[in-house]
């Protein structure tokens, strides 16, 4: 079991530098826009575009490793007013409610993949791709973090040691 969560690991890191390197390119391709724009008078038709996919990219690779990581954000206010306990098992209900509602949009955003996919769908841009593709990068994303978010809870609800807030200290 230890070697597939490790590999569940290895993936969601691996999305997160993916998210990095998309990140990357939209500073790059924004940055080319404003030259040929603004030097060469020579707008791109096609920069928005792909900097718009390239952003809904970034969110759906970085947030299972956000998730794992517990870089999201978290408002702890009643879990730090409980008792250790008490805590544990709110902060782990948190999460197990996080993980119910990334499934459910994932079984959504699939079902929508497969309808794009069978219609043969495209963006309605400048830069044409199947929107499947977009759907299949946030059906992984939301999967990713659900999976991210049961794994959390289990850790939290097994942890007898001091109990940490994600967003605090102990």
């Amino acid at each position: 079991m230890s070697r597939l969560l490790a590999m569940h690991d290895n993936l969601s890191r691996a999305t997160w530098y993916g998210a990095a390197i998309a990140l990357g390119l939209v500073v790059a391709i924004f940055t080319y826009e404003v030259l040929s724009r603004y030097l060469l008078a020579a707008p791109t038709r096609w920069a928005s575009d792909v900097v718009a996919f390239l952003l809904l990219a970034t969110v759906f690779l970085a947030a299972p490793w956000l998730a794992r990581t517990q870089g999201h954000v978290a408002v702890t206010i009643l879990p730090d007013l409980l008792p250790p306990g008490a805590q544990r098992a709110s902060i782990a209900a948190g999460y197990l409610i996080g993980a119910a509602v990334c499934f459910w949009a994932t079984w959504m955003c699939v079902a929508e993949t497969v309808l794009l996919q069978q219609r043969g769908t495209m963006t309605l841009t400048s830069f044409r791709i199947p929107k499947w593709w977009l759907m299949a990068v946030m059906s992984y994303g939301l999967l990713d973090c659900g999976l991210q978010f049961i794994r959390a809870a289990g850790a939290r609800l097994a942890d007898e040691g001091p109990t940490v807030s994600p967003g605090g200290a102990s």
